[in-house]
């Protein structure tokens, strides 16, 4: 059975078979996947993760600082608990969209435009 795009993003296994890891370490992909054999090597999620990324983020660690100015916190510690907070959503959430945007390119067959596409 085939998985939805978000739940193999999600689970960052394959988008064919949902059984294969899809990355080989942080956030390089793997040439193939070991359970079904899927080819991965023209994969291209682009720049799209690190934005969606980024809006979540900034979403987050905005009203955090806002907060914490607000409750009085001293500056120095404001800002640093914003950044570390920051840091660990951007690490923690970069593999999973990333993993979901190509696993949205697999079931839509998604792929780079040629010019033989335009005549």
């Amino acid at each position: 059975m085939t998985p939805t795009p978000f739940l193999a993003g999600l689970r960052m296994r394959c988008p064919q078979c949902g059984q294969g890891e899809l990355f080989q370490s942080y956030l390089k992909l793997a040439d193939h996947c070991r359970a079904c054999g899927a080819d991965f090597r023209a994969a291209d999620a682009g720049d799209g993760p690190a934005v969606f990324v980024i809006l979540v983020v900034g979403a987050v660690a905005a009203p955090l600082l806002f907060i914490l100015q607000i409750a009085g916190a001293p500056t120095w510690v404001a800002i640093g608990a914003t950044l570390a907070v920051a840091t660990a959503l951007c690490l923690a959430l970069l593999p999973v969209f990333k993993a979901t945007l190509f696993a949205l390119q697999w079931k839509h067959k998604a792929r780079e435009a040629t010019h033989e596409d335009i005549e």
